[in-house]
């Protein structure tokens, strides 16, 4: 018979093994509670599960005690620590400082080796190489942009051959990031990297040489091409992969300016050093020289950023109830010998390890038969492919009489691009720094107002450019020159063109800041994880990109083809303008109304789980 809990008075008296418990969980000096986390209740005894019948015929054969009955939670078993519920928990983690208050997505492993535990000047060299090398790549691919019809003359080649040195390697950067993009995922980031700059060194060093060979120059142009792919396709997502959510706004509009600016403000130097020294090629040495920075930061600065989560060791100590709040391990940087010798080696070519499997293989190209990848390009294709194919034209357009623009003048008309793309990028960033959501009528009026600043700009350059334009009769001459009417010289207004061509660019970039919200609203839908989401949003976001310069490169050879005959300009801009409002039309509609059943199809086709019944509002913070 087990002794009896009751007192006289109807008071309980616990167990002295109760106190020694309670006793001894004071002595470990635990820090206050927190109010969400309530202290765990006493143990109970297997009184406590009779049934209510029993506990009422007691009742009523009691007549010694006195006020209310034995409660339900009474308890004379002895206790001990093995009848108390330990288990492994994994506490949720928030930031530090001021933004102690966020939760982090992704939620970091606590293996030390994950990029999102890196200190921060780790992280931030991390990104500061790689931005280097995008900037130069940018340069790259516009070198020849103002001098388009000085390189012509230099190769007494036709214009659409010149058009093809920047063509043809967009189109081959197209091919090297979708094999990037399969690569990584095999053998991680870094190799890729530094094989794709070495092979953009090559080619920048072999393009210093020649200046008098179109075959050697083209040569040249494919090699950068080889390594373009790469940077165009990975960069995000090693910021993906390095930063939480919360910081990755900055992080990802620097990207934006940065390649912005590379790609459209260097034309500027550019067209002056040309005309200046005499020589395209001029570009390239100075290009080559920054190598010597490049080079070695990429090799000793920007380590290895693909990290499995999932398969990270998790620490599992049992936890008895209460957690400590999670903070990041600091790390002490000492400069010393030793130090700097042990983070060389850690800096190996090749470090990730993942398993090797055709499921792998096949998760980027699957991202390419997703609806959701396919509607975002083509809603984003047309101004964007537009902007380069009539900044390609640009020197055929205007370096011939009797406008005679130098290389130096035809740089400047990319001043409107350039400022116009960064002021739209900066206030989407303005607006995404203080509501952290795209929600999708926001999404919606972006797409909108990119595609009207599209049309605006592309109909008006290219109307105002064609009212001055004039053909001769000369089959010769038609074939192989633009002539503009005499008083075109005095009457065209370059910084009127230069703010047209500014706001396609701006339309253009809008579009692209639209863009991944919509991937991630597709992905957070079907995927059954964070992990699994952040994949899905970096492989369709990919496509994107290499479908973009794919068609980007078409462009930059057709459109100096196209604008050469007879109303070949009006034609090309009232066709290009008039699908644009009829594919932003058609897939708004699309998206307002057939918007889940899109994603559920990106699930089905992206082989992702969860597809039955999938929440966008779930988190996945308890399972990431």
């Amino acid at each position: 018979m087990e002794q009896s809990s009751s007192k006289p008075g109807g008071s309980l008296r616990r167990p002295q093994s109760v106190h020694s418990l309670r006793s001894a969980l004071k002595a470990l000096d635990l820090p206050s509670m927190p109010p969400s986390v309530p202290l765990p209740p006493l143990p109970t005894s297997p009184s406590s599960t009779r049934s209510t019948k029993s506990i009422k015929s007691t009742k009523s054969r009691s007549t010694t005690l006195r006020g209310s009955p034995r409660p339900m939670t009474g308890s004379t078993k002895k206790p001990s620590l093995t009848s108390i519920s330990w288990r492994p928990y994994k506490p949720t983690k928030y930031g530090s400082g001021k933004f102690s208050h966020v939760e982090l997505v992704p939620q970091p492993s606590d293996d030390p080796q994950d990029p999102l535990n890196w200190p921060q000047w780790k992280k931030e060299l991390n990104l500061a190489s790689l931005l280097f090398m995008a900037c130069l790549i940018g340069a790259m691919k516009t070198a020849l942009i103002a001098s388009n019809e000085v390189v012509a003359v230099r190769y007494n080649v036709s214009y659409t051959w010149v058009a093809a040195l920047t063509a043809v390697p967009l189109m081959v950067s197209a091919l090297t990031g979708s094999i990037s993009s399969v690569v990584a995922k095999l053998v991680g980031k870094r190799p890729v990297y530094l094989a794709s700059s070495i092979l953009i060194f090559a080619g920048c060093l072999w393009n210093m040489t020649a200046d008098s060979s179109y075959g050697s120059c083209m040569g040249a142009r494919v090699l950068q091409g080889f390594g373009w792919g790469a940077f165009d396709v990975l960069l995000l997502e090693s910021i993906q992969d390095t930063f939480y959510e919360y910081e990755r706004n900055i992080r990802t509009t620097l990207h934006s300016i940065v390649t912005i600016s590379a790609t459209w403000a260097s034309p500027l130097l550019g067209g002056v050093v040309s005309y200046q020294v005499g020589s395209f090629t001029a570009q390239y040495r100075i290009i080559s020289a920054f190598f010597a920075i490049a080079i070695p930061l990429m090799a000793l600065t920007a380590p290895e950023t693909a990290f499995d989560r999932a398969r990270a060791a998790i620490a599992t100590t049992p936890i008895f109830i209460y957690t400590f709040p999670w903070e990041p391990q600091p790390v002490q940087l000492e400069l010393s010998k030793d130090s700097m010798l042990d983070y060389v080696k850690e800096m190996r070519i090749w470090s990730y390890e993942t398993e090797k499997s055709v499921s792998i293989c096949i998760q980027s190209p699957r991202a390419l038969a997703a609806p959701t990848t396919t509607l975002v390009f083509i809603i984003t294709a047309l101004p964007h492919c537009a902007l380069w194919g009539l900044i390609a034209s640009l020197s055929l357009l205007f370096s011939s009489s009797p406008i005679s623009l130098h290389p130096s003048s035809v740089g400047t008309l990319l001043t409107g691009p350039w400022l116009l793309a960064i002021f739209v990028v900066a206030g989407i960033c303005f607006y995404r720094s203080t509501n952290q959501k795209f929600c999708s009528c926001v999404s919606n009026l972006t797409l909108a107002g990119g595609a009207l600043l599209a049309i605006i700009g592309m109909t008006s350059f290219g109307l105002h450019v064609n009212s001055f334009m004039t053909w001769p009769t000369s089959s010769y001459d038609q074939n192989h020159s633009v002539l503009f009417e005499p008083e075109a010289a005095h009457d065209l207004n370059l910084p009127v063109l230069s703010l047209q061509l500014g706001l396609l660019a701006a339309g253009a970039y809008a579009l692209e800041a639209a863009a991944r919200p919509l991937l991630a609203r597709s992905a957070s839908f079907t995927a059954s994880s964070m992990a699994t989401a952040q994949r899905s949003i970096g492989d369709m976001h990919s496509w994107v990109i290499i479908l973009r310069n794919l068609v980007a490169g078409a462009f930059v050879l057709a459109v100096p083809h196209i604008i050469c005959k007879e109303g070949g300009l009006k034609s090309l801009i009232i066709g290009l303008s008039v699908a644009q409002v009829v594919i932003t039309m058609s897939i708004l509609l699309l998206w307002r109304f057939c918007e889940k059943a899109i994603w559920k199809m990106d699930g089905k086709v992206m082989g992702l789980v969860n597809l039955r019944m999938p929440h966008p509002e779930e988190s996945f913070f308890d399972i990431d």
